[in-house]
């Protein structure tokens, strides 16, 4: 059966591989089939924290977890792709997936699988270890959007007295709350994913997405360094380090968390959002405990930058997500 390169970190942040320096004969850990299905998942507790006032975090207790890899073309969970250029060390491919910004204003089940998938895709993530005559496993680790559930309530903007004085028509309306915001709708990114391998423990993820469907009318990019280290002979665990940084354009941060004319007509409440840099740290731990299952641990914390941290609808300049568990594969 013809193999390829597993690309992944194709989701939201960069996740951990085999390197691409080594074929798929003498590393068959880095690949694999292709025209196969890979269904799996992750059964266990754990949190992904909503920085949003008044907001829910997200539990994460079963998370599914789907890809398909062809020759070029690609679907993983909640992105689709098409390698256009495949070399040893390189790799660079074209992906559109679903953008993760509007999961934090959603209360619904689906809002917050699809949160967990793109904000968290480590979880999800199975770890291929090599083949070995007895137990031998894999290794491996957010239409038109516009149906997106009501945010959390009660979050205010207090106004200063001095302009309800001078005002009167403030009093009636002395703070904004979430029902006073329009609607955050979900958006489709589209653009370039490309990776170094700079050793078969190293690699390098840049990406760069714009807004297809137009609804933040932005772009966003990141940049992520990972470091894998595996334990045992043969390979049976492996232990994973990232680190990276998040850019959001003003567009976008605007969109999501600021205040415009469409939330409300008092300017008082008005707020933009500039260009912001949202650096994260992780660790994942991967333990092969039979052909079907692993030991999984995994957690994320990114911090935002300052212009969005200050915006009147967020309560934390941070999100964090740590999950522990068991991962399926059927």
């Amino acid at each position: 059966m013809k193999k390829v390169k597993r690309l992944s970190g194709v989701i939201g942040s960069v996740l951990f591989s085999g390197a691409a320096l080594a074929n798929c004969d003498t590393h068959p850990e880095n690949c694999i089939e292709v025209s196969q299905w890979e269904v799996s998942i992750a059964l266990g507790a754990g949190v992904a924290t909503n920085p949003l006032k008044d907001s829910d975090h997200s539990p994460l207790i079963v998370l599914p977890y789907v890809r398909y890899y062809s020759d070029r073309f690609f679907l993983d969970n909640t992105a689709i792709g098409y390698t256009f250029f495949d070399h040893r060390a390189f790799d660079v491919s074209w992906i559109a997936e679903l953008n993760s910004e509007q999961a934090f204003f959603s209360r619904s089940r689906p809002g917050t699988l699809l949160r967990s998938n793109t904000l968290s895709p480590d979880i999800s993530e199975r770890v291929n270890l090599p083949q070995t005559d007895v137990n031998s496993g894999d290794n491996g680790a957010d239409a038109d959007g516009g149906d997106s559930v009501n945010p959390p309530n009660d979050v205010s903007v207090q106004v200063p007295v001095t302009d309800v004085e001078q005002n009167p028509n403030l009093a009636q309306q002395p703070s904004l709350t979430f029902d006073d915001l329009a609607k955050r709708k979900w958006a489709i990114d589209s653009g370039i994913l490309a990776h170094w391998y700079i050793s078969e423990q190293q690699k390098l993820t840049v990406k760069l997405l714009h807004d297809v469907r137009g609804i933040y009318k932005g772009f966003h990019g990141s940049v992520g360094y990972s470091y894998k280290l595996p334990f045992g002979d043969p390979k049976y665990a492996q232990l994973q380090f990232k680190v990276g940084v998040d850019y959001k354009d003003a567009k976008l941060g605007s969109y999501y968390y600021g205040i415009t004319e469409r939330d409300t007509e008092l300017s008082h409440f008005r707020y933009q959002v500039d260009s912001t840099f949202n650096p994260y740290i992780g660790v994942a731990y991967n333990h092969k405990l039979s052909d079907s299952w692993q030991f999984k641990f995994t957690a994320k914390h990114q911090w935002l930058g300052s212009s969005i941290a200050n915006s009147p609808i967020v309560d934390e300049g941070y999100t964090t997500s740590v999950f522990i568990g068991g991962l399926y594969a059927f």
